[in-house]
């Protein structure tokens, strides 16, 4: 019985310059679903996208602000998508993590591709606006942590449990950093993310009305494909504003999520975020002699194209 698939989507913290560019020079399709996106983006951010993400040498600055993340993050995950889909790779389920999620919304066809990337421009100016600068670590270490060691986490918060041995915190920049030094002294291993804003905190609750406006103003279909919550590790049915609005607001709870559908039966994960970050965290959750299989569409490391020409051949001929 072939296992069901299921679409991961990745959200701030997995982006990188230059992110999906070898597909971008030699995948047509992937090419024309980026421009697709592209030509939609133009108007609401001033600028190219893929001039910024893809047509530089060099890093810019302006890459680094959520006004081009945020959008930039959903059109990868889309347009990477839409090539899986048109290669026969067909989704059973879908899931999102964090802003992964507007990509799985999108995606299922609760909101359409127009509203999704006016959403993540929108929700980018918010938090230009009105959000404090903050930071995010990821933290090799289970978090039994803040329990044996409260006072190291006691001006941060919890917001993403990856697998046993992995977490995510966030906190104003200064409290991050010192942090950052600590776990350092104590041989602890940690990684700031490339991620400005506290995500999942307190620090996100002067956005909350505006936030919830803007999603409100947007038009929701019936989901086409299954989509699981990592926020309330279970299927959801429909998005309205008080669900997104609790998708940047309340932590992630991926390795929940993940081990409540293992309960169920064998999966097919598949990461469609640029980093393959999604694809890792299922290796480290799945049970020994488990039949589950995690694959990535492209990562950081480049050879993009053989990587996802790989993943088809594996899928469409029935390997896994």
């Amino acid at each position: 019985m072939k296992k069901p698939v299921v679409f991961m989507f990745s959200g701030q913290g997995s982006q990188y310059f230059h992110m999906g560019k070898e597909l971008y020079e030699n995948h047509p399709r992937f090419k024309l679903w980026m421009d697709h996106c592209d030509e939609i983006l133009l108007p609401l951010i001033g600028t190219s996208l893929v001039d910024v993400l893809y047509k530089k040498d060099n890093k810019t600055e302006a890459f680094d602000q959520i006004l081009f993340t945020n959008p930039a993050l959903l059109c990868v995950e889309f347009s990477l998508a839409r090539v899986l889909m048109e290669m026969g790779i067909q989704p059973d389920y879908l899931l999102g993590y964090s802003l992964g999620e507007f990509s799985a919304a999108v995606i299922s066809g609760a909101i359409s591709l127009e509203d999704g990337i006016q959403l993540t421009v929108d929700y980018a100016k918010l938090l230009e606006s009105k959000s404090e600068p903050a930071a995010m670590l990821a933290i090799i270490s289970s978090d039994e942590l803040a329990k044996e060691s409260p006072e190291l986490l006691e001006r941060c918060w919890i917001t993403g449990k990856n697998f046993d041995s992995n977490f995510v915190v966030s906190g104003l920049t200064e409290d991050i950093l010192n942090l950052q030094k600590v776990l350092g002294e104590k041989n602890i291993v940690s990684q700031k993310l490339p991620v400005n804003y506290g995500f999942h905190t307190s620090l996100m609750d002067p956005i909350k009305q505006e936030f919830k406006s803007l999603v409100s103003g947007i038009n929701v279909f019936p989901m086409r494909i299954p989509t699981i919550s990592s926020l309330t590790s279970s299927e959801i049915n429909d998005i309205d504003d008080d669900y997104l609005w609790n998708v940047v607001r309340q932590p992630v709870e991926f390795e929940k999520t993940i081990i409540s559908m293992l309960d169920r039966g064998d999966f097919i994960f598949v990461d469609v975020g640029p980093s393959g970050s999604l694809a890792t965290f299922v290796k480290y959750l799945l049970p020994e002699n488990s039949q589950s299989l995690y694959l990535e569409a492209i990562n950081q490391f480049g050879k993009n194209l053989s990587t996802i020409n790989k993943l088809k051949s594996e899928l469409i001929t029935g390997v896994c």
